[in-house]
Parts: structure tokens; C-alpha cells; sequence
């Protein structure tokens, strides 16, 4: 799709800030030593996060948290996106296995000379999508860029959706750098992990599930890059626990 090139490169330029992340209180905090760099790992307390999550005196109830972060709210701290994101995982709805309709997307996305309507088709679609799955980074990479042809790169609406994309890669990138199983970024679902690799300007050309000490994981090669990486690694144990539990496994 020839028009996520732009959101790509804006997205990834700005996450610079965001990847050293302050500790969350409901996160399992470790280090793990590569090289001469130590990368701090906040692995999601998934009982601990529904616990708060559903107090409703708490600065982590789920509803509110939804609130502010469909208002595109940038006061939202970065332990309260923490809980949004990965509380999301913890509810009764949680299905990291739902269908998604690209096809208004992709007509916008790739059509020679998109013309309004075809921007407000896509813009509906995505908004129905995030209705049912509002931590789909990568729907939200979509929006900010059908918003941006649809509004003006300096809408007040393309604004917002930028900064949801931000404070969704925040979440995800305080739980580690991707490298390594042992800092493999934790993902609700396999369309975050797209999402991920998108902002990066990766392009995987394999994919397979590794399962070790009771965690799974998703290792994506990547074909070659700026970067130098040779693969890409997500923790995906929450999303297998949910498909497990679908199939009555």
C-alpha cells in the first residue's frame, strides 16, 4: 500500500522518545544484558492488570481509560496506557482473532487517484473496526493516514489519530527492543506485531511460533534493512491462551 510509506517513516521518527518507557507498577520488571547495552523488560502482570483495570476509584478503570484515549487524550500517562493496552487482553471481549475488512482500505490506499468518497469509505470502515478492537495499531497507522488525505495532515482529527498510533507503540516498546525471546516485544495480537513492523518499514519474509518455558512466540525474519535485523521477536503467549480457549484446547 503505497500511501503508508509516509506514516511509516513520520511514526518511526518520532518514537525515538518513547522507547525507554518508566516502569509500571503492574509490570514484572527484569534486565537482560546484550552486549554492553542492558535492556530493562516489562513483562504485563495480566491479573494484577485486570484487578485494577475494573476498580472503578482507580486511575486504571478500562472505561475511563477507553474514553480518553478514543479523545486521543495526551495527558494519558505512560502506566495508564500500559494498563489500556494490555487490559484490553484481560476482558470478557478480548478475541485477538477477529476478522478485519480491508477491503475500503485497500481501494483508497491504492487506487491511482482516490477521490473523496473513496477516503470517507475507508474512514468508515476503520472507525467500525476500532469500535469492536480499539488497540489495532495497525488500523490505527490506516487512520492516520486515510485521515490525513481525508482532513489535511494538520486536521485536528489527523493529529489525533497520530497520537494514538504513539501512545500505543509506547505500551508495547516499554516491554522490551524485540530482539530477543528474552526481550520480545508483548503483543494482544498478531496484527499489532504488522502494525510494529510497519512503523519500522520492515517487510517479513517468514514467520514461525516458538513455544519455550510455557511462553509463545512469534519470530518474524525480516528481509533485509536499514537496520541490520535479522529477525524481529513477540511475545504473542496471551493471544495463544485465547485461541487455546476458543478451540477448547
Amino acid at each position: 500500500m503505497r500511501s503508508l510509506k509516509s506514516i511509516v517513516m513520520v511514526a518511526f521518527l518520532s518514537l525515538a522518545a518513547l522507547f525507554v518507557m518508566a516502569s509500571c507498577s503492574t509490570s514484572k520488571k527484569t534486565t537482560t544484558r546484550k552486549g554492553d547495552a542492558v535492556i530493562s523488560v516489562n513483562a504485563p502482570d495480566y491479573k494484577q492488570i485486570k484487578k485494577e483495570i475494573n476498580l472503578k476509584n482507580s486511575e486504571f478503570y478500562y472505561p475511563e481509560l477507553l474514553r480518553r484515549f478514543e479523545a486521543a487524550d495526551t495527558t494519558l500517562t505512560a502506566a495508564q496506557l500500559f494498563h489500556f493496552y494490555f487490559g484490553t487482553a484481560t476482558r470478557s471481549d478480548y478475541n485477538p482473532y477477529r476478522m478485519s475488512d480491508y477491503g475500503a482500505i485497500q481501494k483508497a490506499l491504492t487506487k491511482e487517484t482516490p477521490g473523496k468518497e473513496d477516503w470517507e469509505n475507508a474512514a468508515k470502515s476503520i472507525d467500525e473496526q476500532l469500535k469492536s478492537d480499539p488497540t489495532n495499531i495497525r488500523f490505527h497507522l490506516f487512520k492516520h493516514v486515510v485521515y490525513s488525505n481525508l482532513y489535511g495532515p494538520e486536521a485536528e482529527q489527523t493529529v489525533g489519530a497520530y497520537n494514538q498510533v504513539i501512545m500505543l507503540l509506547s505500551a508495547v516498546t516499554s516491554t522490551g527492543d524485540g530482539r530477543s525471546k528474552e526481550t520480545a516485544y508483548h503483543v494482544i495480537s498478531v496484527v499489532d506485531e504488522y502494525g510494529i513492523l510497519d512503523v519500522y518499514g520492515l517487510t517479513p519474509k517468514m514467520q514461525s511460533l516458538v513455544e519455550d518455558k510455557g511462553q509463545s512466540y512469534d519470530v518474524m525474519e525480516l528481509e533485509d534493512n536499514k537496520y541490520g535485523l535479522e529477525s524481529m521477536y513477540f511475545n504473542i503467549t496471551m493471544s495463544m491462551a485465547a485461541m487455546n480457549k476458543m478451540f477448547g484446547m
